[in-house]
């Protein structure tokens, strides 16, 4: 069975389309999605259409949380990115803010175990930023391969009982001009965590990425997807859509490249 993991949509409808088409091309067999479809994007609605449509499992982030009203009110109002996803609450339907809430936090088989954040408390929030995160996680779950998101950074720790790898790191941090691919193979012995990357919304490599995961050869395979995200950006700002300082950050690290 081949699977395609994806996360972090945010209201980027065509970002995700471009990435769902792609891995349809590769005959995935079983779409997983790993939450955060809404959030900091302006078409929360078109995007869980494709959601809906297209994912065979879809698990709670914290971004669908909060527009559901499923955080406490404290929680939410000390963080200003989350005041568009409780206008995104608001303008759904309820049958949409319902399906929204019955989101799992964890999805898990016989071959690996996935959530958005962190394995410590899904519920939570916690990130896997760095090592000493990243064995956190490996303390608190004794999966040998872990899936997540929620950094928006497409991340793959390894871990052999005593020391913990950050592989292809200086990669990961380099935009994709073209279509990438990224390959390995689980080893023997070896635990994993990979964190699949932002479909919606990278912070710092600027392309789609998502990660396709085949059970049969036990291969995992990244790919990073080329989007215009300099074009989507200028759509928000058309829309008069207040955008959060870690895009505006990007926008003038990268303003010579879209130019």
């Amino acid at each position: 069975m081949k699977y395609a993991i994806m996360s972090d949509a945010h209201s980027n409808p065509a970002a995700l389309a471009l990435a769902l088409k792609d891995a349809k091309r590769r005959k995935c067999g079983k779409l997983v999605f790993l939450g955060d479809v809404t959030g900091y994007g302006y078409d929360v609605g078109e995007t869980l259409k494709l959601v809906k449509a297209n994912f065979d499992v879809v698990l709670m982030g914290n971004h669908d949380s909060v527009c559901s009203g499923l955080e406490d009110n404290r929680f939410v109002r000390m963080n200003s990115h989350y005041d568009i996803d409780r206008a995104q609450g608001q303008s759904l339907g309820k049958r949409d803010v319902n399906w929204l809430r019955s989101l799992a936090y964890v999805y898990e088989n016989k071959d690996f175990v996935a959530a958005h954040g962190d394995f410590v408390d899904p519920k939570s929030w916690g990130y896997v930023f760095d090592e000493r995160e990243s064995w956190d996680s490996f303390s608190a779950c004794d999966r040998n391969l872990m899936f997540c998101g929620h950094t928006h950074h497409t991340c793959v720790w390894e871990f052999d009982g005593a020391k913990i790898t950050n592989r292809y790191e200086e990669r990961f941090r380099m935009p994709a001009t073209s279509p990438e691919t990224i390959s390995f193979r689980i080893k023997d012995g070896m635990r994993y965590i990979v964190n699949v990357g932002s479909v919606g919304y990278p912070r710092n490599d600027l392309c789609c990425s998502y990660v396709i995961y085949d059970t049969v050869t036990r291969r995992v395979t990244i790919r990073r997807l080329p989007f215009d995200f300099g074009g989507y950006i200028k759509s928000m700002i058309a829309a008069k859509i207040e955008l959060p300082p870690w895009i505006v950050e990007i926008l003038t690290l990268a303003a010579g490249k879209w130019r």
